[in-house]
C-alpha cells in the first residue's frame, strides 16, 4: 500500500495562509489557529505517508503589490516556515511543483529554498520540478501547479479535462505515455473530472479567501483543504479529500433592525 498526502497553495508568509499561529498578528490569529490546528488533526488521522505532493506555491512571495497581509517578506524565512510545516508529516519524500512567478519571486525560485531547507534542516529527501512526473504499481501521476481558472459554475471541469486531454496529445506528439491521474491546483477548489482514460484533480488550498485577495474572488466555488492518495499493489487508486468547512464574516448578515411581528 502506497499512501501519499497532496497539498497545495500553503502560501507561507500570507497572514491568511498556512502558519503556526504563533507567526501571525493579533487581527489574524484566529485565522491561522482554526486553519493549523485543523491541519495538525488531519495529519494526525492521517499518519505516515509515504510521500509528501506540493503542487506549488509554498510561499506567497516578497509582496509585488502589497506587504500589509504578509507576516514576513523575507523569502528564506519564509522558506525555512514553509519547511518546518511540511516536516510536520511522518514522511521523508517530498517532491514539489514550481509556482507561479508572482508568488516565488522573479529573480530566484524560492520553493527551490524550501526542498533546501528540508534536505537541511530536517534530514527529508526531496526535489522540486514544474512537473512531477511519477509512477507507483503501474499507475501513472502528472502534477503539476497551474491551471486555468473559470468563474461559471461549472467550467472548472472542462479546464481539468483540457489539461488531461491536452498533455495526451503533446504525448502523442512527443511519444510518451499519458498520464492516469493529473493533479493541478492554482485556483483554490476542489473539483473532479475525466473518463476511462484518466481522472484529473484540482486540489483545495491552505489560505483563506480573506483580505486584498479575497476581495478578487467572484466564484462560486472556493475549497480549503488537501488530499490522500492510495494506491494498492495491484494499482487500484483512491483519493480521499479533506475539506475544512468554515464560514467566513462576511457571508453573515449584519441585522440593523429586527421585525417584532409575531
Amino acid at each position: 500500500m502506497f499512501v501519499a498526502a497532496i497539498e497545495s497553495d500553503t502560501h507561507v508568509g500570507s497572514q491568511f495562509g498556512l502558519a503556526n499561529p504563533r507567526c501571525v498578528g493579533d487581527p489574524y490569529r484566529e485565522f491561522a489557529e482554526t486553519l493549523f490546528d485543523w491541519r495538525v488533526a488531519t495529519i494526525q488521522e492521517i499518519g505516515r505517508v509515504d510521500m509528501v505532493l506540493h503542487l506549488g506555491e509554498a510561499t506567497d512571495g516578497p509582496g509585488h503589490k502589497s506587504t500589509i497581509e504578509q507576516w514576513t517578506c523575507d523569502m528564506e524565512e519564509q522558506a525555512i516556515h514553509s519547511a518546518e510545516l511540511l516536516a510536520m508529516w511522518n514522511c521523508k519524500d517530498y517532491r514539489l511543483c514550481y509556482g507561479t512567478q508572482y508568488h516565488t519571486g522573479d529573480d530566484s525560485k524560492t520553493e527551490r529554498m524550501v526542498v533546501d531547507k528540508l534536505k537541511l534542516l530536517h534530514n527529508r529527501k526531496g526535489d522540486i520540478k514544474a512537473t512531477q512526473r511519477i509512477e507507483v504499481n503501474g499507475v501513472k501521476i502528472n502534477a503539476r501547479h497551474h491551471v486555468g481558472a473559470s468563474s461559471t459554475p461549472n467550467g472548472k471541469w472542462g479546464q481539468l479535462a483540457k489539461v488531461a486531454t491536452t498533455d495526451y496529445l503533446r504525448g502523442c506528439y512527443r511519444e510518451y505515455p499519458g498520464a492516469d491521474l493529473y493533479f493541478r491546483a492554482h485556483t483554490h477548489e476542489f473539483a473532479v473530472a475525466g473518463n476511462d482514460m484518466y481522472t484529473a484533480y484540482n486540489s483545495p488550498a491552505m489560505q483563506w479567501p480573506l483580505g486584498a485577495y479575497g476581495l478578487k474572488i467572484d466564484r462560486v466555488w472556493y475549497t480549503m483543504g488537501l488530499m490522500k492518495l492510495t494506491i494498492k499493489a495491484d494499482g487500484e487508486w483512491t483519493v480521499k479529500p479533506y475539506l475544512l468547512k468554515a464560514k467566513l464574516p462576511e457571508e453573515s448578515y449584519a441585522v440593523v433592525r429586527k421585525n417584532n411581528k409575531g
